[in-house]
């Protein structure tokens, strides 16, 4: 009777530990496809397949249309392509992009996945005194952001979100946040470092 109910028990947790989500970050390999949700990239469970393509806008495109610099199409077996509006990001198979003005690829992925989100945006104009015409400059923005694979949270990547919102669950690495007097520039190094200490959980 005994042995009887440890086998069910067994039975029991393994149907629970199945249950369990696992994570994109335990996954051995990235399915491909859109993600409609943040859930579907947490859980490496995309939606949605098809010949997804990401097509790049041009600067003045950016700038006078207020447009994303690339977006998102699904061609068809005709080879007609369809815009993409509803989603929250996409994976090729080898990278992840989330979408965030235009999609973005994720340099790191983790307990904080690091991307870049970039723009273009026009500074003052200048005159050329060889015709007296006024040109403007266009300046590419660069913003660096992390996105917790746990809870969602999408933070500027800052020394005051690091210190603030994010070393505080590891109270050893802040506190050689603390003493580093170039921290500024090693903004990313200390998310790499939290990643490789910590290991998220959903609970």
């Amino acid at each position: 009777m005994k042995q009887l109910l440890c086998f069910w028990g067994f039975i029991l947790l393994g149907f629970s530990a199945s249950a369990q989500t696992e994570l994109i970050t335990d996954a051995p390999q990235l399915k491909k496809g859109l993600y409609k949700t943040f859930e579907e990239f947490q859980s490496n469970n995309p939606s949605e397949e098809g010949d997804l393509v990401i097509k790049n806008r041009s600067t003045a495109a950016q700038i006078y249309l207020l447009a994303n610099r690339n977006e998102l199409v699904l061609r068809d077996a005709s080879g007609q392509e369809h815009k993409l509006k509803n989603y929250w990001g996409f994976c090729d198979g080898k990278n992840i992009y989330i979408k965030d003005n235009g999609l973005n690829k994720l340099q790191e992925i983790g307990y904080y996945c690091i991307y870049a989100l970039h723009g273009i945006q026009p500074s003052r104009g200048y005159i050329n005194q060889a015709d007296m015409t006024t040109n403007s400059i266009n300046t590419p923005v660069v913003l660096k952001k992390v996105l917790n694979v746990v809870t969602g949270q999408v933070l500027e990547l800052s020394a005051y979100n690091l210190k603030k919102y994010i070393l505080p669950q590891d109270s050893t690495l802040l506190n050689e946040f603390k003493s580093d007097r170039e921290k500024k520039d090693q903004l990313e190094y200390y998310i790499f470092r939290f990643n490789q200490r910590n290991k998220p959980v959903i609970k």
